[in-house]
């Protein structure tokens, strides 16, 4: 096994440590050398001192200097890596936010954290919220995160959620063709989810193309190492789409892709943002932002956005369930419990997953090093001798 170190510029300490000492010890056995000299004639000297013993003081200083790169040693925390399998419940899951421009509408009511951002109140700015309190309850999830209006943005599952909500918060209306295409947000959802039957569903438009699945500078060509990193299911995981938005019309088509996600046991949650009083559309400019003119129908007359709870109960009636159409609350803080609890009647697979992970092996080290220091310590400088002429 290849041996690494958490703090590798702390191994100086080990070397630097062990040739100071020793240093130190040919500057002092050269200096006593010197001063003996200036106290006499040496066989009247060496009587004198016979008790003293320059091998007890070397062998004090090899044991210091050895203690002192060991501790240095484990100061740089040497690491052994290993694999250990670990076993993982959860879903696949699918995050869908509707950014399109009925979501700007301010008749909800602005949370904390979208204040702490300067975010002004919005149903987007409560949706992405509420979808990033939810990932934060569900750490054992993969989660594939899409934004959409008339066309659907997406990123591929993740078991990493800052980056899963930061995709969220990163595209806007600005960034998509407007409208609302719900049949599109569905076709890319089971397609994240089953990319087993890629080429069974039609997801041509989906993905799939350039070199996305190419490894990495420094990744592993081979194949089999690519598999072994990857979780091995024993159950197979569940599977879901939860959606944000504010209602639209459900057409066949996107009835379609409703009934072909119930078909392959994917679970539709919808959950409705806005009121049913609703308000005014307003156009935006370049950078996604609300300008002050309303967008208008073709009589003249101002576009009225209003939360279709009848539409979007239609859609997960499709769906299979009706109890999953959730209304988030427009006012006060966010609160994915519901959601949560929706989420919890659909079955988590079961995974095992070889992990890297090394182990610190700095505790042999660390003791023999302060072992060392203790016994120099308690060696003696002078042996015993009865008087000094006794080695005469």
């Amino acid at each position: 096994m290849a041996m690494t170190f958490e703090t590798p510029r702390l191994l100086w300490l080990a070397g630097g440590g062990f040739v100071a000492v020793m240093l130190l010890w040919a500057y002092d056995r050269v200096r006593r050398r010197q001063l003996t000299l200036r106290l006499g004639e040496l066989p009247v000297v060496r009587r004198v001192i016979a008790s003293a013993s320059p091998g007890r003081r070397f062998v004090k200083a090899l044991m210091t200097a050895f203690g002192i790169a060991l501790i240095g040693f484990s100061l740089a925390r040497p690491q052994i890596a290993g694999k250990r399998n670990v076993e993982l419940r959860g879903l696949d899951l699918v995050v869908a936010v509707d950014a399109s421009k009925s979501m700007l509408v301010d008749d909800v009511a602005q949370t904390a954290a979208m204040a702490d951002k300067h975010v002004p109140a919005s149903r987007l700015g409560r949706a992405r919220e509420l979808a990033v309190a939810l990932l934060d309850e569900l750490p054992g999830d993969r989660v594939a995160p899409v934004v959409f209006a008339g066309a659907a943005a997406h990123f591929p599952l993740t078991e990493d959620h800052e980056v899963a909500g930061n995709f969220l918060y990163d595209l806007g209306p600005a960034d998509i063709e407007p409208g609302s295409n719900l049949a599109e947000v569905f076709r890319v959802a089971r397609c994240l989810l089953r990319p087993d039957l890629y080429d069974d569903l039609g997801c041509s438009r989906v993905g799939r193309r350039g070199h996305g699945g190419d490894p990495l500078p420094g990744e592993s060509l081979d194949p089999d190492a690519t598999k072994a990193a990857e979780p091995v299911d024993k159950t197979e995981r569940g599977k879901a789409i939860v959606m944000f938005t504010d209602g639209a019309d459900p057409e066949p088509e996107a009835l379609r892709e409703v009934a072909t996600a119930r078909e392959l046991g994917i679970a539709v949650i919808l959950v409705g943002i806005g009121t049913p009083e609703g308000g005014v559309v307003h156009e935006i400019d370049p950078d996604g932002k609300v300008t002050s003119e309303a967008k208008k129908l073709g009589d003249g007359s101002d576009v009225i956005s209003k939360r279709d709870d009848q539409n979007l109960r239609a859609l997960v009636q499709a769906a299979g369930d009706p109890t999953r159409y959730i209304v988030a609350s427009p006012t006060g803080e966010v609160d994915p419990a519901p959601i949560v609890a929706a989420l919890a009647t659909v079955s988590r697979g079961l995974a095992t997953k070889k992990i890297d992970e090394k182990h610190d092996i700095f505790q042999p080290f660390l003791f023999a090093g302060f072992c060392l220091l203790v016994f120099e310590v308690a060696i003696a400088t002078r042996r015993r001798r009865a008087t000094p002429e006794a080695t005469a």
